[in-house]
């Protein structure tokens, strides 16, 4: 599809921005987002608006488009494809203006913020139709209710648990995620044409009654996964246990970005646009198998290949950069590319499954053995009767085979200052069709 094509003839007012939010959402799921990048820290350029004191978040809909920047230091310049949907909803809790996009091109296109939020609305009609359901305030099995017009209710949906319980915390009652069929009944039930999108964030709006008839009659998470070759057997992975009524989410604050002068609209300039670091859940029960009595014996760590070390390594930078909501694609591409990655395992060689948060699992994958000594540590020294773990080094294909069905909450490097979490179940299927498509030469 020619992108910029449309964008020209949105400009021309030869389509509308609804319809061209809705080609967007259906057909370009990520987006081309320029950093400055220096060190761990990743400040987005901004463009000047065509008012005073104007600032716009700048993406482009490819990596062509992007020779229309010039910058002193390209040494300093990162080009990322990020999801567009993550995107929208950190320039939206930002202080800009808006987003501008492809600048320095005839269809440059300014989105302000009530675009922004429209094209967002879009985004999220089709992820949510990609995903069992959604996370929803919940208390006492009591889904909350918001009021979309005087006297008349309806339930509030959110994309990831972190959001829903942000706003659980004030409400009352904790993130669960639910099914799509209950939030359709619940709604008919109340009267209410819709259910109502991030209720109490600032993107908040509700949705038309056509955009839930899109969601309910969506795949719903339904992988289909290219066939692929069966390898041999490697190491067992243990049944997922039950998840943990104790678990905690994480929050992730909204973005800001603070202005600073530029020469004309539409000009491009590097900014603050910093989303806060992903705070450490609390330590998580393991589940309790029947591992023997005596702690295994750790074996002499045997020389890492060059390539893996080169790709943990690789997956360890995306991380560190992939705070929060962003970068999660340098994440699963990374993920993908390796061949071996860290877990805990008990004596036997199984990969211990730590207990989920509501209703997810978690798995917890590391980049190194320190990093996963290090959260076995503090397992023990908060509960001396765990069963002993130790660190190993296994294949990523079958594992990522075995689990990707459960649809768990990747974790990796948890417990580290500078962990990461895929936050949705959504990750791992994800991971798979990526090694699927680099196997094909596809990517």
């Amino acid at each position: 599809m020619d992108v910029r094509h449309y964008l020209k003839r949105a400009n021309m007012d030869q389509i509308s921005l609804n319809q061209l939010f809705h080609l967007f959402a259906k057909q370009v799921p990520d987006w081309v987002v320029v950093y400055q990048a220096t060190g761990a820290e990743r400040k987005p350029f901004l463009a000047k608006g065509d008012r005073p004191n104007s600032f716009y978040v700048v993406a482009y809909t490819d990596e062509e488009a992007i020779n229309a920047i010039h910058v002193d230091f390209p040494q300093y310049m990162e080009v990322v494809n990020e999801p567009a949907l993550s995107f929208l909803i950190k320039a939206y809790r930002s202080p800009a203006d808006g987003v501008i996009l492809n600048p320095g091109h005839d269809e440059r296109l300014f989105l302000i913020k009530p675009n922004v939020q429209e094209f967002i609305r879009s985004y999220a009609v089709e992820q949510f139709r990609d995903m069992p359901g959604p996370w929803v305030p919940t208390m006492d099995g009591n889904l909350l209710l918001v009021e979309y017009e005087k006297d008349h209710y309806t339930v509030t949906v959110y994309l990831s648990e972190e959001d829903a319980e942000y706003v659980a915390r004030k409400s009352g009652g904790q993130a669960v995620r639910h099914s799509w069929e209950k939030i359709e009944e619940r709604c008919r039930q109340l009267g209410a044409p819709a259910p109502y999108f991030h209720f109490g964030l600032p993107e908040q709006s509700p949705f038309s009654e056509e955009e839930a008839n899109a969601i309910y009659s969506g795949n719903h998470g339904r992988y289909r996964m290219e066939p692929e070759e069966e390898e041999p057997a490697a190491e067992q992975v243990l049944p997922m246990p039950a998840p943990s009524p104790d678990s905690h989410a994480v929050q992730v604050m909204p973005s800001s970005v603070q202005p600073s002068q530029s020469s004309g609209p539409g000009q491009v300039k590097q900014e603050d646009f910093r989303q806060s670091q992903v705070s450490d859940p609390e330590q998580h029960e393991i589940a309790r198998r029947n591992f023997p009595k005596d702690r295994p014996a750790v074996q002499k760590q045997r020389p890492i290949d060059p390539d893996v070390a080169a790709g943990l390594k690789k997956l360890e930078k995306a991380t560190i950069e992939g705070q929060g909501m962003g970068n999660g694609w340098e994440v699963c591409r990374a993920m993908a590319e390796l061949r071996r990655i860290w877990v805990v395992v008990d004596p036997e060689g199984n990969m211990v499954i730590l207990a989920g948060q509501d209703q997810s699992p978690i798995v917890d994958f590391f980049t190194s053995s320190e990093h996963a000594k290090r959260l076995i540590d503090e397992a023990l020294e908060k509960n001396p009767n765990l069963p002993p773990m130790v660190p190993r080094l296994i294949s990523t294909k079958k594992l990522y085979r075995a689990l990707a069905p459960r649809q768990p909450i990747v974790w990796i490097n948890r417990g580290s200052a500078e962990a990461w979490t895929s936050i949705m179940g959504d990750t791992l299927p994800y991971v798979l069709q990526l090694m699927s498509q680099m196997q094909a030469g596809k990517i």
